[in-house]
């Protein structure tokens, strides 16, 4: 049953994106739109609602977290290695599921913090999954040269899915209370389950094997470019998380703009993101991947230093306008890059290492930057994230010449070397 027109699909992608998505690219890219609202609908109010209907403390709040930053990494990888076997779509299901029903038990809890912090802090460990299951399904079915349209293609989807939450939250909240805004994003939930059920092949045709577990650490720990690469990520990652958790502080804490007048700034990032993000990706489709990665992390993390020199309003916007250039250039081609290096039979494996190291960076993102603003003043934060950026484009460069130095001189991908064990479960 065609619920969504390939046709429609079509349509809305050349009017949106400026180009014509491919059906089942436009498939994924509903799902992952709502799968977007879903999750920012939710946890942009989650700390307001554990201080309000919880009667939790602050520091209850930071502890939801830190938790879910910690134990959210481990979760993404270990989901990804298991869509290896299982599928993309089984793991997305069972991950958006499995949340929904949280975030619904979550209006049963009272004013019992505990049990209210484990079923946030549980609701942000079974999402993960599903995020390493979806960008795994876009490297099954996209051929490489085209991943990086995909990848830009799919986090527009998804950036309009973030975009959509809080005003959807606030919404809710105005409908029916906190009840309305847990029931709210649980439907929301069970809808994008239905429709990748019925929407989403569950694994690519270049995705017929699997490994087992213990094979598949061993293959990723001694493939060294991507373990390079993993890190230019999280550091990249860091750079873009403060952006997103740092940058806001400092705006209204330091600079004194007022919280109305940076939530204005802040908009104009999705909204370049939205317009222009498959645009650029597509004009810049010559370039080479180093290149590419270089300038998009070059324009996240130097800009930050022109705040050094001044915080009026003109710099800050400047600096909003050149990171969002940059984070369009960098994140859909590090994926693309990313699902290039993995065997394909272990897509998930490898995109769950790139979510593990994006979760992990939310975590230490906020930490060193607000601990480096206590301590030793703005100065030593913007310096800090613009020394993470060379550092990561010199891993970045390191990475990829490796990896054209194994296609080059033939060497064999350490999948293909090292010895086989039985599958965890056949697929």
């Amino acid at each position: 049953m065609k619920i969504i027109p390939a046709a429609l699909l079509k349509s809305c992608g050349k009017l949106l994106l400026g180009v014509e998505w491919e059906p089942t690219l436009g498939r994924a890219a509903v799902v992952h739109l709502l799968s977007g609202a879903s999750f920012s609908t939710f946890w942009s109010y989650v700390g307001v609602w554990a201080i309000e209907s919880l009667d939790a403390t602050a520091t209850q709040v930071g502890l939801i977290f830190l938790l879910s930053a910690v134990l959210t990494p481990p979760a993404a990888w270990v989901g990804g290695h298991i869509s290896d076997h299982l599928g993309r779509r089984r793991i997305l299901v069972g991950s958006t599921g499995a949340q929904s029903a949280l975030i619904l038990s979550l209006g049963l809890v009272g004013q019992h913090v505990m049990w209210g912090i484990a079923l946030v802090v549980l609701a942000g460990v079974v999402w993960a999954p599903g995020r390493s299951a979806v960008n795994a399904l876009v490297a099954d079915l996209v051929p490489a040269e085209s991943r990086d349209q995909a990848y830009a293609s799919l986090r527009t989807a998804n950036n309009l899915g973030v975009v959509v939450g809080p005003p959807l939250a606030s919404l809710l909240l105005l409908l029916g209370g906190w009840a309305a805004f847990l029931i709210g994003i649980a439907v929301l939930g069970a809808l994008t389950c239905w429709l990748a059920m019925i929407l989403l092949p569950d694994r690519g045709q270049t995705s017929k094997e699997s490994t087992g577990f213990g094979q598949t650490v061993r293959v990723v720990g001694a493939d060294r470019p991507f373990m390079l690469f993993l890190l230019a990520t999280l550091l990249g990652f860091m750079v873009y998380m403060s952006f997103e958790t740092v940058l806001p502080v400092i705006a209204v804490d330091s600079f004194g703009l007022a919280p109305p007048t940076w939530g204005l700034l802040y908009a104009v990032n999705p909204v370049l993101v939205l317009l222009l993000q498959v645009r650029l990706t597509r004009w810049t489709k010559s370039w080479p991947s180093a290149l590419t990665l270089s300038v998009g992390v070059l324009l996240m993390g130097p800009p930050f230093l022109l705040l050094m020199a001044t915080s009026d309003l003109v710099a800050v916007t400047l600096v909003v306008i050149v990171f969002a250039f940059g984070e369009m250039l960098w994140v859909p081609t590090m994926q693309a890059v990313i699902a290039r290096m993995a065997p394909p039979h272990m897509h998930g494996a490898y995109m769950g290492g790139y979510t593990s190291s994006q979760l992990l960076a939310w975590m230490i993102a906020p930490l060193t930057g607000l601990q480096l603003h206590e301590n030793f003043g703005d100065q030593a934060i913007w310096i800090f994230f613009a020394a993470l950026s060379a550092v990561s484009v010199t891993a970045s460069l390191i990475a990829v010449r490796g990896v054209r130095r194994r296609q080059g001189t033939g060497m064999p991908h350490p999948a293909t070397v090292l010895p086989n064990e039985p599958s965890d479960r056949k697929a």
